[in-house]
Formats: C-alpha cells, structure tokens, sequence
C-alpha cells in the first residue's frame, strides 16, 4: 500500500489563489484602516488630502503582507531589527554574577573538597604522632639493654 508523504510541510496553505491565510487577514486590516480613514477624511476634505495617508497606509499594508527581506517575511525581519536595536550589542562580565543555583552547587562543591583536605591533614597529623611514639618506643627499648 503506498501513501502520499508531504514534502514541503513548511510552507503556508494558499487559502484564496496565491495568498495564505496570515496574508488575507493583514490585507483586511489595513484595507479596513484605510477605509476608516477614508470615510473620516472624505467627509470634510478634498481628494488631495486624503488620498496620502490611504496610499501610505495601504503600502504599508502590502509590505507586511508581501515583503520579503534575506529570505524573511517583513513582519519577522522588522521584529529581529528591533531586537537587534534594543538589546545592548556589547556583553560584559561581572564576576560571581551568575545563577543563584550554580553558586549554591559551586559553594558546596568547595565546601566538600576543603572538608575532605582537612580530613586527610589531619589524617596525616594523626599518622605523624604515631609514627613518633613508634619511633620513641623503638629508640629507648634500644637504649634499656
């Protein structure tokens, strides 16, 4: 039995001829802007007043809808630039600075190797004393005869 496997499951479905979903809806939006802003102008204004802001915001419109910047959609490449523009470029490090967690593992960590050092300096102080009591037992057994 053979089946139909997807081979570009990344691309977005064309809802009405070559636009996507994402694109009709901002397409309403900013017809829907314009149209508001139509309809306030119109009213009181001649054609040359309200047509600049219409023309502007429908541009506007098109751009997100179907603007592409270095193979990124213009609404993503616009959100990365300002990321870009608000998160300082320059990283500088301060010491001790870094998650609480690690420092309480790190703090521990040393806290366990020291015990152990002066666990084994006083192994070897112990070790030392007896070595010398051995020693002086030794040397005045030898002397007694």
């Amino acid at each position: 039995m053979q089946f139909k496997v997807p081979q570009n499951v990344q691309m977005e479905d064309k809802i009405v001829g070559p636009l996507t979903l994402k694109q009709m809806i901002i397409l309403g939006a900013g017809g829907g802007v314009a149209y508001v802003i139509y309809i306030v102008l119109a009213r009181t204004y001649y054609w040359e007043v309200w047509i600049f802001p219409i023309v502007v915001v429908m541009l506007i419109t098109c751009l997100f809808a179907f603007g592409k910047f270095y193979n990124l959609t213009f609404s993503r490449f616009m959100l990365l630039w300002l990321q870009h523009m608000l998160i300082p470029r320059q990283r500088i490090w301060v010491k001790k600075s870094g998650d609480v967690e690690m420092q309480e593992i790190i703090t521990k960590v040393t806290s366990e190797v020291e015990k152990k050092s002066q666990n084994k300096s006083e192994r070897s102080i112990e070790t030392m004393k007896k070595l010398k009591n051995i020693s002086s037992v030794l040397d005045s057994y030898g002397n007694k005869k």
